[in-house]
């Protein structure tokens, strides 16, 4: 039968489960070691001085997930069993002891193994303490099952002594050897392979010379510890348990053949194997912690240079302008920059370091100014130089001590870009004020007529347009909006607006916009856009009007002096998008009049025809008597909204018999 120990693979934890090679070979291992134990076993005693074998066999559980460790501690227990009877313990006794031998492998491996059941690491001084107390609590648990045993089967001074003995030497075993078997992190070796030999070579020399040529001089055994610091400072971690294996084990042959300052004979055997065992708990607990330590904060170290070598790449490397300035006596100096900011800066190709003869006085000034301010985090200024170069600058505390703060200054040079905006933003103000400048003059005082006109656009430049001429008894009134906002709106609606001026006055409005579309149409295609426009004709003399609407919809007619509110629609097609418009007729008597706004209104008053249509309602019976009052009254809030569209209001109005009675609100 083979025994399968392995785990699915998003279960593996560290490196992967050995097969049963190695479970064999390390049951091997501990039965050989049990019977060299027992052979070096003081004759005076109840037990050996150490039980390595405990080490062997936790160490190899461990490297398996704990759902085996009730396998492994049975094969441990089948294994052992040889070694109490080479000591010439009865039958039942070795039974008893191999079976606690067993459960001590359970409990360390599911301590070891923790909730993650994960292969334990030896990497950091906290790991110890895992180690620790697995040691300790399954020492304990087989040193009270042993002395039980003993005690169950009538050996009193047996049981007593196993008590006393059992457990340190089966912790001694498993701090020597488990973590041999645990997973140690990959460090770089610090000592080449020369001073490895020598250290090697020095610690087993001095090693010798204190348990085997030292006599009974207690003090001195501790020179023994010297070359461990070395081992710690210089070795890894697994090479330095290693020596400290090795040196217990020329400590405990030295000591069980009357040798050394821990001999059994000289001390007595259970003196003797307490300092023996003592001193090993304490040599690999301390030098454990100390290479642990040591390897730590080399890790650390490592990561910081790292991390120094990558901030120093990045900060040479980068295009944006870097700068790490710190304040003294005499102000902010540059302690380190990078060539994008010799680039924008030429005071550091010659070697100028202030930062006022850097940027300039201005510019310090507000650097300085916004560091006084910055608690933490980061800030953002635009600062001017002396060769007037505007920079984008953020702003880092690195160190925030109050007499010399440091600070990492990262900068953009957006001087050309800056430029190029404002010259756009000129050209654009340019445009606006030429679109202003194409509105219809100043309307002639017409008798009997009155009118107003208003248009606010989004941006600079808008896409709504608005046209009213008068010639002799005609008189012509427009209103139109081109698909879009800004530049290219603009432009298009002031060519639909000059393409209907060259229409004479008298045309019809289905004949003018038939006419426009004619010249419209290929550039409007070209550019996938559309106009929407109504167009108004009015005799001024008899009232009569005509109108045609090309998509737009929004026009109304107040009647009489304070009337209803008609809305004229038709369904015609926008140009651009269709043709063949065709003429509304009617007559415009005393107090009527003609309203044609843009949907930049309709977005003012709710976006609905019908809340507009009581919005022209409301304002005409608030302004009837002053077209002009009322057009502003239906475009008024359009500058307090940042996301709108062109607004534009035009009326044409026959003037009632009396303007100054007073009227009642419009009605729908």
């Amino acid at each position: 039968m083979r025994l399968e120990l392995s785990l699915p693979p998003e279960q593996q934890a560290g490196p992967a489960e050995p097969g049963a090679a190695f479970v064999v070979g390390s049951l091997f291992a501990v039965l050989a070691i049990s019977w060299l134990t027992v052979q070096m076993q003081p004759t005076a005693l109840a037990t050996a001085a150490w039980w390595p074998a405990s080490g062997i066999a936790l160490g190899m559980a461990i490297r398996f997930p704990r759902r085996y460790a009730w396998v492994l501690g049975v094969a441990v227990a089948v294994i052992i069993v040889p070694a109490p009877l080479w000591g010439g313990r009865p039958v039942p006794l070795a039974v008893a002891v191999s079976i606690a031998a067993g459960i001590e492998v359970v409990i360390g491996t599911v301590i070891m193994r923790g909730r993650s059941d994960q292969l334990p690491t030896l990497a950091h001084p906290r790991d110890i303490g895992r180690l620790l107390v697995a040691a300790i609590t399954a020492a304990v648990v087989f040193g009270l099952l042993s002395a039980g045993s003993a005690f169950a089967l009538g050996d009193l001074a047996g049981a007593w002594e196993r008590l006393l003995t059992a457990a340190p030497k089966h912790a001694a075993g498993i701090l020597l050897l488990t973590p041999l078997f645990m997973c140690h992190p990959r460090r770089p070796r610090q000592a080449g392979l020369f001073e490895t030999i020598m250290q090697i070579a020095v610690t087993l020399t001095v090693a010798i010379l204190m348990f085997v040529t030292n006599q009974g001089v207690l003090p001195i055994t501790f020179l023994s510890l010297i070359p461990l610091v070395w081992a710690a400072l210089r070795m890894s971690t697994r090479l330095m348990l290693t020596e400290i294996l090795a040196i217990a084990v020329i400590a405990s042959l030295a000591s069980a053949h009357d040798m050394g300052p821990f001999s059994f004979e000289r001390l007595t055997p259970k003196v003797g194997c307490i300092l023996l065992q003592t001193y090993e708990l304490s040599m690999v607990i301390v030098f454990l912690a100390l290479s642990l330590a040591v390897g730590q904060e080399r890790e650390t170290a490592e990561r910081l240079h790292h991390s120094e070598e990558v901030f120093r790449r990045i900060f040479d490397a980068s295009v944006a302008g870097k700068l790490i300035i710190s304040r003294g006596a005499n102000g902010w100096t540059a302690q380190r920059s990078n060539a994008s900011a010799a680039a924008v800066l030429p005071g550091l190709n010659k070697g100028y370091t202030r930062l006022t003869a850097l940027m300039g006085e201005g510019a310090s000034t507000a650097v300085s100014e916004k560091a006084d301010g910055l608690v933490e985090g980061h800030a953002l200024l635009t600062v001017t130089t002396t060769e007037e170069r505007i920079l984008n600058l953020s702003m880092v505390p690195i160190h925030d001590s109050r007499e010399r703060p440091v600070l990492a200054l990262q900068f953009h040079d957006i001087t050309e870009a800056t430029r190029a905006r404002r010259l756009d933003q000129d050209e654009l103000r340019r445009a606006g004020d030429l679109q202003r400048a194409l509105l219809p003059a100043p309307i002639p005082d017409v008798p009997g007529w009155s009118s107003g006109a208003m248009s606010v656009p989004a941006k600079q430049v808008g896409g709504d347009f608005y046209d009213l001429r008068f010639k002799t008894q005609n008189a012509v009134l427009s209103l139109g909006d081109v698909m879009g906002k800004g530049m290219a709106a603009g432009m298009l609606a002031a060519a639909t607006r000059s393409t209907l001026r060259t229409n004479g006055i008298a045309m019809s409005p289905s004949s003018a916009l038939a006419r426009a579309a004619g010249f419209l149409d290929e550039d409007l295609q070209r550019t996938s856009a559309f106009v929407t426009l109504a167009y108004v004709h009015v005799n001024l003399a008899s009232g009569d009007y005509q109108f045609a609407d090309a998509g737009h919809g929004l026009h109304f007619i107040l009647r009489g002096c304070g009337g209803t509110v008609e809305n004229v629609t038709s369904g015609d097609m926008p140009i651009g998008v269709g043709d063949g418009w065709g003429d509304n007729r009617g007559t415009l008597h005393p107090g009527d009049a003609f309203v044609l706004v843009s949907d930049g209104v309709l977005e003012l008053w709710g976006g609905t025809v019908k809340e507009l249509r009581d919005a022209v309602a409301r304002c005409a019976g608030e302004n009837r008597s002053d077209p002009q009052r009322l057009v502003e009254a239906l475009c008024a809030g359009a500058g307090s909204l940042s996301d709108r569209d062109d607004v534009t209001a035009v009326m044409l109005q026959r003037d009632c018999a009396d303007l100054d009675a007073p009227s009642t609100t419009a009605m729908v």
